[in-house]
């Protein structure tokens, strides 16, 4: 290989992680994670219910999760660059009609259509197209992505409220869902290929195989691309559910941040300081993720798969003896660790299913786990307000989120010894 191809090979694989920013990190944070800012200036216009208003973020997951397995299909065997540019778009423009919807059936129609493209985008894609990009660091370029959409939903959600403030929530989501469809989609465009191999380049790290020092668990977190379990090895083993056990308990631990507010309301902290500890939980997730993502790299998933669960974990327990004592620094302390658990969702996740499984099978492979992550996604909001409906106190909820993580703890190491057997 000559000289400039070897450097291509070197600089396309981050071009990729940027082209996954644009149609997975700029979408969700832009508009995803700013949803609940329209939630309160469409009741007051239309005088719809909460529940109502909400509606279509349950229906959103649910399609995602049909949605998912056909996706993992159509982005093995087409090219993703189109796919996802037309995704993106087509969520993009469905945002914009959202944004003159009045009645409640256009606005659970929107759900489906979001459901839809986010089967593609939202957890499924960029794990697939870095899988092909990255033989090594595939760890930290799926946490540049994560921690790319904390950021910019960081960043926007002031700015988001200030036009809602001044232009009016139709006119702010309008200008919003634009500006995501014009630049995610050109970033799709852009940057986004299908693998390294229709470029006539190699995965980021390959060509330096021969050469590699890396540990033995670092290894097993970046196997090498033609290397996997076959799909019916992998569904007979019981490492494959547990898998998507693991996925499910992180996604229902970071939802469980959401019930912080109200928990702090109820408590001596006062809701002021539930509103700083969401903001601090979701900075120290952004440390997290990156730091993750780097640990997956240099020490492989077994070991940042337990640190992340036992930083999730401990972080939860500090919080809760905090806030029972009303001791705010301590329970803005417990959020920060908490993070690392938070971070694991987009990180763990995704590098424990290659770490197990390889590389070969991984599109199909890893649907299933995404669809298992909407709806887990789908069920913990029901379950948490349930337990606090039955016992009219959050504290059962905080032991769960733990015994949760502990459990994930102990699952991550087997699942991969396991796992690796299909193939290995």
């Amino acid at each position: 290989m000559g000289s400039t191809s070897r450097k291509a090979s070197k600089i396309w694989p981050w071009l990729v992680v940027l082209g996954c920013i644009g149609f997975y990190s700029i979408p969700t944070a832009l508009i995803g994670n700013t949803a609940g800012l329209f939630v309160a200036p469409v009741m007051d216009e239309f005088g719809w219910s909460q529940t109502d208003t909400t509606m279509y973020r349950t229906i959103q997951p649910l399609v995602s999760a049909i949605t998912c397995p056909i996706a993992a299909k159509l982005l093995a065997k087409y090219d993703g660059r189109w796919i996802l540019a037309a995704v993106t778009l087509l969520f993009g423009l469905a945002s914009c009609w959202s944004s003159f919807a009045t009645t409640l059936i256009e606005w659970n129609i929107y759900g489906v259509i979001y459901g839809i493209t986010a089967g593609f985008f939202m957890y499924l894609a960029t794990p697939v197209i870095l899988n092909t990009w990255f033989k090594k660091n595939y760890g930290i370029a799926i946490a540049i992505t994560a921690a790319a959409l904390s950021i910019i939903g960081a960043v926007a959600s002031p700015i988001v409220q200030s036009l809602i403030n001044e232009t009016g929530w139709q006119t702010a989501r309008l200008m919003l869902s634009i500006f995501t469809t014009v630049l995610g989609t050109l970033l799709c465009v852009l940057f986004v290929r299908k693998s390294p191999a229709v470029m006539g380049l190699l995965a980021f790290g390959e060509e330096e195989s021969s050469s590699d020092s890396q540990s033995e668990s670092a290894q097993a977190a970046t196997p090498a691309s033609e290397e996997g379990a076959e799909i019916a090895a992998a569904r007979r083993s019981p490492a494959y559910y547990t898998l998507i056990l693991v996925a499910v308990i992180f996604v229902m631990c970071a939802a469980f941040f959401q019930q912080i507010p109200a928990y702090c309301s109820r408590s001596l902290l006062g809701a002021d300081a539930g509103a700083m500890a969401v903001s601090i939980m979701m900075v120290g997730g952004v440390i997290f993720k990156l730091v993750l993502g780097g640990l997956n790299d240099i020490i492989g998933i077994q070991w940042t798969g337990i640190i992340s669960a036992v930083g999730g974990a401990l972080g939860i327990a500090l919080a809760y003896m905090a806030g029972g004592a009303g001791n705010a620094i301590m329970f803005y302390l417990g959020m920060v660790i908490f993070g690392a658990g938070y971070a694991g969702l987009t990180v763990i996740a995704p590098t424990l299913a290659r770490a197990a499984f390889g590389s070969k099978n991984y599109s199909e492979l890893y649907s299933w786990v995404t669809t298992a992550i909407f709806l887990g996604t789908a069920a913990c909001f029901t379950i948490f307000g349930m337990i606090y409906d039955t016992t009219g106190a959050y504290d059962l909820c905080f032991f769960l989120v733990i015994g949760l993580y502990i459990l994930a703890a102990v699952l991550i190491p087997f699942t991969v010894k396991v796992g690796q057997k299909t193939w290995k």
